[in-house]
């Protein structure tokens, strides 16, 4: 490991896995659990009340291309810090008596604040910190995210039994603040991001994997946004108690604590093959649904299982296709399309699901996966050529 990198401590990697685990729960896995109650209260449609977590999904989109200058410019800490903060301003706003303007207003918000502060950013952060120590770390604080759906979703709807969900916003806003405070342990390094970011900017990259990458990670993106976020509403569907979406963050969970403890054995390319190869046949898993009740609780910890791993992919893949100095650059670039179908899939899936019905959602996701597993094999066979190629080269 080169002096221009630290070394990665168990305080820095808990907090940031700990603010991980608050930010997904008080932003993107809150519609799930409040949907019904708002809903409830205002009279709003499904497809409109989701269509705030598809605006937030548009804000990341619009910010990613500057977070890699955000970063240079501030440092990770303060990047970090201030992408909280706005999640915790959205919320707020989101305790404001109820109104189509507001809804959307605290959402754009949120958005801001999930693309400075969720995964991608701090990915990104401990890419520049740690270098070629950054991986087992990125596992290791995907462990703590993971179990925002087992935290915030029991924990919302126990909330909403008792207070309006205005207030349980507001209770969310004030654990924000605290989230705040928790990042203040990550190292603030903007000198040493901005010397990676300029000589990034300097070196031209392949486009083909790019590219591969961009659209393998953006499908990926698609069916397990749509999913999660209306995951609720299969359980429901299906006479289980919402407890049971407790095997979601216990399947992310479990499966990178596998990957921490197996010591990240796999290289990222095979665990993408896997990964994508487990997708179809969760959702065949979750077709005999309408015939056995407990197929639907296998799939929702396979599929939690699946997500939780496709985590550490689009983490991890890029450092096989450039070099440390790219990262926090190039990933801001193409994870934009991943970002715009993120944003579409909440509000495709809730016209899905009145229109073609559960079952029907649940067969095009299959079809969807065998997409994914498709690309990524054409994505590792590309890469395998092209180290191939590299070998060869070096040893002329």
């Amino acid at each position: 490991m080169t002096s221009n990198y630290l070394l990665p401590t168990r305080r820095v990697t808990a907090c940031a896995g700990l603010s991980q685990l608050i930010n997904w729960g008080i932003s993107f896995y809150m519609p799930g659990t409040f949907s019904s109650a708002v809903a409830a209260q205002t009279g709003w449609s499904s497809t409109f009340i989701y269509g705030g977590l598809t605006l937030a999904m548009l804000m990341m989109a619009a910010v990613s291309p500057f977070v890699a200058r955000f970063l240079s410019l501030f440092g990770g800490q303060q990047v970090l810090i201030i992408g909280t903060l706005f999640i915790t301003a959205g919320c707020i706003t989101l305790a404001l008596p109820a109104s189509k303007i507001t809804w959307l207003v605290a959402w754009s918000i949120i958005g801001i604040g999930m693309r400075l502060s969720l995964y991608d950013t701090l990915f990104s952060v401990l890419v520049g910190l740690y270098g070629p120590a950054s991986g087992r770390v990125i596992s290791k604080v995907a462990l703590f995210g993971g179990m925002a759906s087992v935290v915030f979703w029991p924990l919302g709807t126990w909330l909403l039994t008792h207070l309006s969900w205005h207030a349980v916003v507001l209770i969310y806003a004030c654990t924000g603040l605290m989230n705040a405070g928790l990042l203040l342990v990550v190292p603030n390094q903007k000198s040493l991001m901005r010397k990676k970011i300029q000589h990034a900017a300097k070196t031209p990259a392949n486009p083909l994997p790019a590219t591969l990458y961009a659209l393998f990670i953006a499908l990926m993106t698609f069916v397990s946004n749509g999913t999660s976020t209306h995951m609720p509403e299969l359980i429901a569907s299906c006479g289980l108690p919402v407890t049971v979406g407790m095997l979601w963050g216990i399947g992310q969970t479990g499966s990178r604590l596998l990957d921490v403890l197996s010591g990240s054995r796999l290289t990222p390319v095979q665990l993408a093959i896997i990964t994508s190869a487990l997708i179809p046949l969760c959702f065949l898993l979750a077709l005999t649904g309408t015939h056995f009740a407990c197929a639907i609780a296998g799939f929702i910890l396979g599929y939690g299982a699946v997500n939780g791993l496709m985590t550490v992919v689009k983490a991890t893949l890029p450092l096989q296709l450039f070099s440390l100095e790219h990262y926090a650059e190039r990933t801001g670039i193409l994870l934009i399309p991943a970002q715009l179908l993120a944003a579409i899939s909440p509000f495709f899936w809730a016209w899905l699901n009145s229109h073609v019905g559960i079952k029907g959602t649940l067969w095009c996701s299959l079809l969807l996966g065998l997409a994914i597993a498709s690309l990524a094999i054409l994505l590792a066979n590309l890469i395998r050529t092209q180290q191939q190629f590299s070998e060869q080269q070096s040893s002329i």
